[in-house]
C-alpha cells in the first residue's frame, strides 16, 4: 500500500523543484555575513526606519504607508536586519560630509526619504545614513509609472541590503505556483515574493503541475494535461507564447532547469518506468540518467550544475539520492524517516530541503549535502510540502494545509517566522524566481 501511495503521489507530481542560481565556487567562498547567518550566534543588524515624506492628500498618505510597510517587511525578510519603526522626522544631519547627524544609537543606519506624485509618475528618494558618522550610504531617485510603487520600494530595499551587507536582496523576485481555479482546472499563477500582485498566468483549462522558472526569469516550464497526455511546456510570461518541450509516450513531468539555462532535467516514463533524463535545451538531445526498476523522480540541480538530487524508491520506499549529471556516483542522502521526497537544493550549495512523512502528515526538513545536520523546519498537525529556496538561500516557500486549505507560506532557513502568502485555498507547488531586474 505504501508503494502504491508513493506511485500515485509521483504520478500526480504535486512537488516543487529547486531552480538554483549560483555556482558552487561562490557557495564555498561566502562572506562573513553568510557564515554568521547560518549559525546560532548570528545577530541581526538594527536599522531605524522613519516615515517617508510626501504630500498631505489622501493618495500621498496611502503611498507613505505602503513605502513604510514594504521597506520594513523587505528588510526583515532579507534575514539581516531588525527594523526599528520610528515615527516623526529622523535626527538632523547626514548631508554627506561625514560628520553631521551623529547620534547615540545601536542601529547601523537610519532610513528616511521622500516621494513625489506627478500625474502618472511616482518618484521615491531614500536617504540611508550611517547612524554613527552621519555619512550618507545611499541617496538616489527611483521613478516609475503609477501602479509600480511597490516595485520601487522592493528595489530600494534590495539596494539597501547590498549597500550594508554585500549580499544581493530578494525583494524584487516573484513566485510561480499552482492555483486551483476550479476543482478540475489548475493553472500557473505568479505573485510578488510577498504575496502581492497575484495573477493567473496560463489559460490552459486543464491540470497544470510543477512550475519552475527559467534562469532569466522570463519563462516558466511546467507539466500539463492540456493535450490529453501529461507533457512538458514552456510559457513566456510576457508574450504568452507556449512551447511544447517534451511529449513522449507516458508521463513527461517534474522539469528542473539548470542555472546556466542549458539543460532541463525531467522525469519520463517513455521506456516503461519513471526515470530521470536530461534534455539539452538548444539541441533538444535527450540523455537518460537513471536505470532502475524503482521510480526515480523529482530532480533538482546543485548550484554547480554538476550534480542532481532526486527521489528514488530503490531502497523500498522513497528516499533522497544524489548523482552526477552523467548518472554516476549515486549515493543515498537520507536515512532517517521511511518516506522522504521532493528534494530542493539550496543556491548556497550546502543544504537540501525535502519532505518527510511524520505521524501527523508531512513536514519539511533540511539536511547538509554531507548527510549531516538534519533539521526539522515545520511541525504541525497537517501536511507541509513543496519546499523551494529563495535566490539567496536564506529562506524558503512551501505549501501547507494547516488552516484546512492549501496555501503558500514563507519561512527562514531554520523554520522560523512562517508567514502565509496566499489565501482562498487551492494554492501549492511554489517556485521562487531568480532576482528580477526592475
Amino acid at each position: 500500500m505504501l508503494i502504491d501511495n508513493y506511485k500515485k503521489r509521483k504520478i500526480q507530481i504535486l512537488t516543487s523543484f529547486l531552480l538554483t542560481l549560483l555556482f558552487l565556487g561562490n557557495a564555498l567562498a561566502q562572506t562573513d555575513v553568510y557564515l554568521k547567518i547560518y549559525s546560532k550566534t548570528f545577530q541581526r543588524m538594527e536599522i531605524d526606519l522613519y516615515p517617508f515624506a510626501g504630500g498631505l492628500d489622501p493618495s500621498s498618505e496611502v503611498l507613505a504607508s505602503m513605502i513604510y510597510e514594504v521597506l520594513g517587511t523587505d528588510l526583515w525578510r532579507s534575514g539581516f536586519f531588525t527594523v526599528n519603526k520610528k515615527q516623526g522626522a529622523p535626527p538632523l544631519g547626514g548631508n554627506g560630509n561625514g560628520t553631521s547627524g551623529i547620534i547615540n544609537s545601536r542601529s547601523v543606519a537610519r532610513l528616511n526619504g521622500g516621494f513625489i506624485i506627478d500625474n502618472n509618475t511616482v518618484s521615491i528618494r531614500p536617504n540611508l545614513v550611517d547612524s554613527k558618522s552621519g555619512r550618507v550610504i545611499l541617496r538616489s531617485n527611483y521613478t516609475a509609472i503609477a501602479g509600480r510603487e511597490r516595485n520601487i520600494a522592493h528595489k530600494i530595499a534590495d539596494e539597501i541590503v547590498y549597500s550594508l551587507t554585500g549580499e544581493q536582496g530578494i525583494a524584487n523576485s516573484r513566485i510561480a505556483y499552482i492555483k486551483a481555479v476550479t476543482p478540475d482546472k489548475k493553472e500557473i499563477a505568479v505573485m510578488d515574493y510577498d504575496g502581492k500582485h497575484a495573477a493567473v498566468a496560463t489559460k490552459d483549462n486543464s491540470i497544470n503541475l510543477s512550475p519552475v522558472w527559467s534562469p532569466d526569469g522570463k519563462k516558466v516550464c511546467y507539466s500539463s494535461y492540456k493535450d490529453g497526455n501529461l507533457n512538458i511546456y514552456i510559457v513566456n510570461l510576457a508574450t504568452q507564447n507556449q512551447l511544447k518541450l517534451a511529449a513522449h509516450q507516458g508521463l513527461n513531468s517534474a522539469p528542473a532547469w539548470s542555472s546556466d539555462g542549458k539543460k532541463i532535467a525531467m522525469t519520463l516514463s517513455k521506456d516503461g518506468n519513471a526515470e530521470i533524463y536530461l534534455l539539452n535545451y538548444e539541441t533538444r538531445k535527450l540523455k537518460r540518467l537513471t536505470y532502475n526498476n524503482a521510480i526515480d523522480s523529482s530532480p533538482t540541480w546543485s548550484p554547480s550544475n554538476r550534480e542532481l538530487a532526486f527521489t528514488s524508491g530503490r531502497s523500498g520506499l522513497p528516499q533522497v539520492y544524489i548523482m552526477d549529471t552523467e548518472g554516476l556516483n549515486v549515493r543515498r542522502l537520507t536515512f532517517e524517516g521511511s518516506y522522504n521526497d521532493s528534494p530542493a537544493w539550496s543556491p548556497r550549495g550546502d543544504k537540501i530541503a525535502y519532505v518527510s512523512r511524520t505521524a501527523s502528515g508531512f513536514d519539511i526538513y533540511s539536511i547538509d549535502v554531507t548527510g549531516e545536520n538534519r533539521m526539522r523546519l515545520t511541525d504541525s498537525s497537517r501536511s507541509n510540502e513543496d519546499p523551494y529556496w529563495s535566490p539567496n538561500g536564506f529562506s524558503l516557500v512551501f505549501s501547507s494545509n494547516r488552516t484546512g486549505k492549501k496555501e503558500i507560506y514563507f519561512m527562514f532557513w531554520d523554520g522560523t517566522d512562517q508567514k502565509q502568502l496566499t489565501s482562498g485555498g487551492g494554492n501549492y507547488s511554489p517556485s521562487w524566481s531568480p532576482r528580477l531586474n526592475f
